[in-house]
This record gives C-alpha cells, structure tokens and sequence, in this order.
C-alpha cells in the first residue's frame, strides 16, 4: 500500500444557466411612437423681454512687482510689503538656526555639558531673525546668521 498513491477524486459540479428569451427594450424617448413617427414634446412658452446690454471695456492693470530690496539685519528694517504693497516697519521674530546648533555642540565638545552649552538656544544674538509684514504677516526675509 504504500506504492500506490493515493487518489482523490474531486467532484465537478456543473451548474446551467437559465437564460431568459432576448427581449429588445425600447431605446427611444417615451414621446417617440413605436408606430415609425415621432410626437414631439410641445415648446416651453416663449415671452419676448427686450434686453440691452451695454458691454463696458475691461480695463486690465497689471502692478510691477516689488523687490524687496534693503538692508535687513536682526533689528526691524522698514520696507514695502510685496504682498499688500503697505510702507512698513517689519515685525522681527527669532528662531534658532545654524550658528544656535553649532555654538551649542562646540561648548559640549569644549567641555560645557553642565547647563552652559544651552546658552546659545536662549539668547538672540545667536538666533536667525525672520521678517514679517505687520499688516498681512507677510513673511518677507530671514536674515540667516550662518
């Protein structure tokens, strides 16, 4: 028994599709006559309003876009805002940037792992300065210190 192989037989069932005779469903509209002629739907009403309309020309001013140009530091600078075209005085906030991170890590190499190497996080010498619009709170530059 244990040469032959055992054989397992599978059973097929066959299942038959009950198909319905064609029927041909009607492809036209339901006010068009099956007899060859067509019966229209009538008009909408039809009222006559006599309308002028007068076209007026489109006048299309395009503004010179605005450079910012000036000098800008950490401190507020006045300038144009680019966004809202205003004369402003920019509104100044500070974040950390490249010179933050790079004092802090060489005060811990240099042996400042006490407190003394976060120094640089907390004081804005050390800080990117970005300049806002007071009006829209456009940002207009970052004055990157590295």
């Amino acid at each position: 028994m244990a040469s032959e192989k055992g054989r397992v037989e599978i059973p097929m069932v066959m299942y038959e599709q009950h198909q319905e005779p064609y029927r041909q469903e009607p492809s036209a509209p339901e006010y068009c006559s099956q007899e060859g002629g067509y019966e229209y739907p009538p008009p909408p009403p039809y009222s006559y309003h006599e309308t002028t309309t007068v076209e007026q020309p489109v006048y299309l001013v395009s503004q010179p876009p605005i450079i910012v140009a000036g000098i800008f530091s950490s401190r507020p600078t006045s300038t144009i805002c680019p966004s809202c075209r205003q004369h402003i005085t920019t509104q100044v906030t500070y974040r950390l940037g490249r010179l933050s991170y790079l004092l802090c890590t060489s005060l811990c190499m240099v042996g400042c792992c006490f407190g003394c190497c976060f120094v640089p996080f907390f004081v804005k010498i050390f800080k990117d300065a970005d300049h806002y619009c007071p009006c829209c709170h456009f940002h207009i530059y970052r004055y990157k210190r590295l």
